[in-house]
């Protein structure tokens, strides 16, 4: 039914009292992983650095400047997110994430990864190199934003003269720059859900790049401390913003069943 562990994969019984996250992409799933990130924040654990692709990007660098979780669902529940990757069509038939861009501005998130209060990797895919690419330091708005444009969606983001979009395309689960560095990496996977039994255009269109990216991830995964991967019955698109509610308590439960578990 599902190529992951349902829960949590562990592989050491040693006491743990901070982690490093990773954050899969996975649109408006993203809210699981503020779920998840609330459980954390309600029993002040440290998280010690953030890895994120695409959505996880955007919630990973939020939490890293300092938003608490619930702003944050507060942010994709009220506006359905959708506001903030602003909609309008540019002149190269794609749209924008201007709005992305204000919402910085709101949250005092600055250009540059120094201004964050914990150490935030972003993943975004280089359409030149055809390869991932890790950003840590240079703008950080802008590794953000390629991070997050999903292809045929929304135009690439140029940096040093490049073409970026979506992390998630080579890379949707970017534990690489965390390996090595910290103890203990808890991953968060949204993308587990019951496949539909009638595909529209938009389902389709999920389902080839799901194809293309799952393999990868089902290697990198292996590589946690802890593993979140809740099992979705009902399949959720990457733009479906009406269960911002459904999916966040989901994740705060996995989030709390995590903290028992590893007695965090």
């Amino acid at each position: 039914m599902n190529s992951f562990k349902r829960f949590i994969h562990k592989i050491t019984h040693k006491p743990v009292d901070s982690i490093a996250l990773v954050l899969s992409g996975g649109g408006a799933r993203g809210a699981i992983e503020i779920g998840v990130l609330q459980a954390l924040y309600e029993h002040h654990v440290k998280v010690e650095a953030i890895s994120g692709t695409s959505i996880g990007a955007i919630i990973g660098v939020f939490y890293s400047a300092g938003v608490p979780p619930l702003e944050m669902k507060k942010i994709m529940d009220s506006q359905r997110f959708i506001k903030i990757f602003h909609f309008a069509w540019s002149k190269k038939g794609l749209m924008s994430m201007n709005e992305l861009l204000r919402m910085f501005k709101k949250y005092n998130i600055g250009e540059s990864f120094d201004s964050l209060n914990i150490p935030f990797y972003a993943c975004a895919s280089n359409l030149e190199k055809g390869t991932e690419e890790i950003f840590h330091s240079g703008n950080l708005h802008k590794a953000v934003i390629a991070s997050a444009s999903i292809p045929l969606l929304f135009e690439p983001e140029i940096i040093n003269g490049n073409h970026y979009i979506d992390g998630g395309l080579y890379n949707n689960f970017p534990i690489e720059p965390l390996l090595g560095k910290y103890p203990y990496i808890l991953g968060v996977h949204v993308n587990n859900f019951k496949q539909p039994d009638n595909y529209n255009a938009m389902a389709i269109a999920e389902r080839v790049f799901s194809a293309v990216i799952k393999q990868n991830v089902i290697q990198k995964v292996k590589k946690c401390n802890y593993l979140i991967d809740p099992f979705l019955e009902d399949r959720i698109g990457i733009v479906d913003f009406r269960k911002t509610d459904k999916l966040f308590e989901i994740g705060y439960n996995e989030g709390i069943k995590f903290l028992k578990f590893s007695k965090l």
